[in-house]
């Protein structure tokens, strides 16, 4: 049923907040006289529906179409500062209803000395089928789904409470630390292992309504399109694996004359990219690629001769202003495309784009990045100095060179439970592979259950076989063996990386756990296999894919190429293969 709140005050100074303004920002004046416009001609209200049955309350705060319509009709106008305020003013309501919604329930459970457990919300908690059931419960009539069980309007959200008899317990409140949006403005951590990242970068000075972000991984590719604040994303494996799961192989086949085709490969996967995010004609206004040292060669066809031998000096690792038309030799698209800078051979500008993400050329504590990518780059540092490094990790992390391991795909199992004998995929779709967030799951698992030594030896009835995750997918022995060395080569790199850096686990303040391994990674069971030092579990964060989240940042700050280029003259280099304690400490890692 409709529950009245009380009217929603706009206050201005959160919108001019989330939309990276300050009043020593040089276009102040224009975007504060635009969120005042408006505020007086187009302040949404918001509509809450709540329903209580037992120990369940089913919510429902949304600002309508009105808000949303009018933000894209300025946007269409060629008027984008405004069309961007109108989207960030819907937004301050929407969020401000719920914060109402929280003290009022607050008030109503306290006479019936009941208290809230938890708060539920898809995707995290629940699938996204089940905003039809709250939509239902709720009585919201005016609030309907796509096809995708996205709400319509946009600006809705809606969330199931548990409630419990404890009246002391009050947790309605939306958990930060749970939310895949790592970019919100509004962003507050509460759990100590958290790390907020909240300033990405003055938003509101580039105003470009369509973009593409593209990550070129070794092993996957991911697209991103932004329109106007919406999110489209679509993954592919990297079919240059054919060459090699690692850019050795692939720098080998290059250098034997296979130049040609490893471009193709790659320019091909781009053009379908386009295809399947802009359909009818439809361009991005501009495209911003990232990707390690050795996929930039191969797209761009240099000569991988010096990156495949010591030194490794690449041909070029500059920033690269080309347009989609001459990249590919596709007339599908001629937009603008920024390929980020690298720092070396092996620290590219995924790595970059990844510290920039993450303010390292901002920051005054010391932080850490680790990218449990193929290449198994690493940095710490901050805005006076970063050491970086990499690591011959391979692709096990990104579910390569595992017999049943598959890239971020619908049907990918992403989490394991022996003991519940639940098994998670990518979508609620049938098992096809394990990615890498169910790779390191699974080890976890197989620890625990005893059926793995801790020298990694799978028991007697398995070896052979292999054990059983799902009914067709077995993790066999050589699947182990390829995790030992990526994880022994990952935590040799970490420890030595802090020493060499002059550090403590103590004096970093943050550890960033980057990749693209198909969904979050479980923090607690990548400890638990010796992945990551236990000293730093408590200060780790999983940002999941940072080469393609600076990418998109990069896309929508008008000093992107100014700090990205401070970033890169910050850093020096640690090679590890020449560092005389890397192998004692990487055969010490080998047992979990």
């Amino acid at each position: 049923m409709r529950t009245d709140i009380g009217k929603i005050e706009i206050k201005r100074e959160n919108i001019l907040r989330a939309l990276h303004c300050g009043e020593d920002s040089p276009v102040y004046e224009r975007i504060s006289g635009e969120v005042d416009k408006v505020i007086s001609e187009a302040a949404p209200e918001a509509r809450v529906y709540i329903s209580h049955e037992d120990k369940l309350i089913y919510v429902l705060v949304t600002v309508g179409n009105e808000i949303s319509r009018y933000s894209r009709e300025l946007m269409e106008r060629g008027e984008c500062i405004g069309g961007l305020a109108a989207d960030t003013v819907g937004d301050e309501v929407l969020f401000s209803a719920d914060n109402r919604v929280s003290d009022y329930l607050k008030e109503y459970l306290a006479e019936k000395n009941l208290g809230v457990l938890k708060r539920m919300q898809a995707p995290e908690d629940f699938p996204l089928s089940r905003h039809a059931e709250i939509i239902e419960k709720t009585g919201a009539e005016d609030v309907g789904l796509t096809e995708a069980y996205m709400f319509d309007p946009p600006k809705t959200m809606a969330y199931i409470l548990e409630l419990t008899e404890d009246s002391r317990v009050f947790k309605a409140q939306h958990d930060c630390s749970k939310c895949p949006n790592l970019n919100c403005p509004r962003r507050s951590v509460k759990a100590e292992k958290m790390e907020a990242l909240t300033e990405h970068g003055e938003v509101s000075c580039i105003m470009v309504r369509d973009v593409m972000c593209i990550d070129i991984g070794t092993t996957t590719l991911a697209f991103e399109r932004i329109r106007n604040g919406r999110r489209s994303t679509v993954t592919a494996v990297n079919s240059q694996r054919q060459f090699g799961a690692d850019v050795i192989s692939r720098l080998e086949a290059s250098n034997a004359g296979r130049g040609r085709e490893l471009k193709q490969k790659i320019c091909y996967q781009l053009i379908e990219g386009v295809r399947n995010l802009y359909r009818g004609g439809e361009q991005p206004e501009k495209i911003i690629v990232s990707a390690n040292t050795t996929m930039v060669h191969l797209l761009m066809g240099y000569s991988c001769q010096t990156l495949g031998s010591y030194p490794f000096e690449p041909y070029n690792k500059e920033i690269i202003e080309t347009d989609f038309k001459t990249l590919t030799g596709s007339g599908i698209c001629n937009a603008p495309v920024t390929i980020i800078g690298a720092v070396s051979g092996f620290v590219g500008g995924d790595i970059v784009s990844g510290m920039y993400m993450c303010d390292f050329d901002i920051s005054e504590r010391i932080n850490l990045f680790v990218d449990l990518g193929t290449n198994g780059e690493m940095s710490i540092g901050n805005a006076e100095g970063i050491l970086v490094t990499s690591t011959a990790a391979g692709p096990a992390f990104e579910g390569g060179r595992i017999s049943c391991g598959t890239g971020s795909v619908d049907g990918a199992v992403y989490a394991a439970d022996f003991a519940e004998h639940k098994i998670s995929t990518i979508n609620d779709k049938p098992p096809v592979g394990i990615c890498g967030t169910g790779i390191v799951e699974v080890m976890a698992e197989l620890i625990k259950s005893g059926a793995v030594d801790k020298t990694g030896l799978l028991r007697d009835e398995y070896f052979e076989t292999g054990y059983p995750v799902t009914e067709r997918l077995r993790f066999t022995q050589k699947d182990i063996r390829e995790i030992q060395t990526a994880k022994a080569a990952v935590r040799a790199g970490i420890e030595l990386l802090i020493e060499r850096y002059g550090c403590t686990y103590e004096d970093v303040a943050s550890v960033y756990i980057a990749g693209g391994f198909g969904c979050k990674l479980n923090i607690s069971k990548a400890c638990e296999i010796g992945l990551i030092p236990p000293e730093l579990e408590m200060k780790c964060t999983a940002i999941g894919n940072s080469s393609l989240g600076g990418a998109v940042k990069y896309a929508f700050s008008m000093d992107a190429a100014a700090r990205t280029g401070k970033l890169r003259g910050l850093c020096r280099e640690l090679v590890l293969a020449a560092d005389e304690d890397f192998n004692d400490r990487y055969l010490e890692y080998m047992n979990f």
